[in-house]
């Protein structure tokens, strides 16, 4: 299979959906793994670079779609949250006849401690990391100093 932009788009929304290995990746783009392999390293420059940053940048937008969905799981649980439960109810009446019915239950469930307990550790470690940023930018050197721009 030669390199084409619609197999670098197919690459990069398999990678971008799935997060696979390369062993999936070949089979659900339907290339030899070997023909994968000399695209990555033994093509020219130019495609090596743009499949390589198309695969770093699927690989990172999976990530953080993953990140996404678990600190937004991680507030729900740590602040309640109701449910819906769902049972179905068969009745059967003296002559044998069998009705059902679908009731809903809903339940409030309460937030977990170890919920909160990370959040708040997630929340303290992104403080850190930006006061650390804030301190590297004031103790930075100022180089144009004595220079007109």
């Amino acid at each position: 299979m030669k390199y084409s932009k619609e197999l670098e788009d197919k690459i990069y929304n398999f990678i971008k959906k799935e997060n696979p290995t390369f062993d999936e990746l070949c089979k659900h783009i339907g290339i030899d793994y070997d023909d994968l392999k000399d695209m990555l390293y033994k093509s020219s420059k130019k495609y090596k670079r743009n499949l390589l940053k198309k695969i770093n940048k699927a690989r990172s937008e999976f990530l953080r779609d993953k990140k996404i969905k678990i600190e937004n799981e991680l507030i729900k649980k740590a602040s309640g949250f109701y449910s819906k439960d769902i049972v179905k109810e068969i009745k059967t009446d003296k002559d044998g006849n069998e009705s059902s019915s679908i009731k809903y239950n809903y339940k409030y469930n309460s937030p977990s401690e170890k919920a909160i307990i990370v959040f708040f550790e997630i929340l303290r470690r992104r403080k850190e990391s930006i006061l650390s940023k804030k301190k590297l930018k004031d103790n930075g050197l100022n180089i144009n100093i004595g220079f007109n721009k």
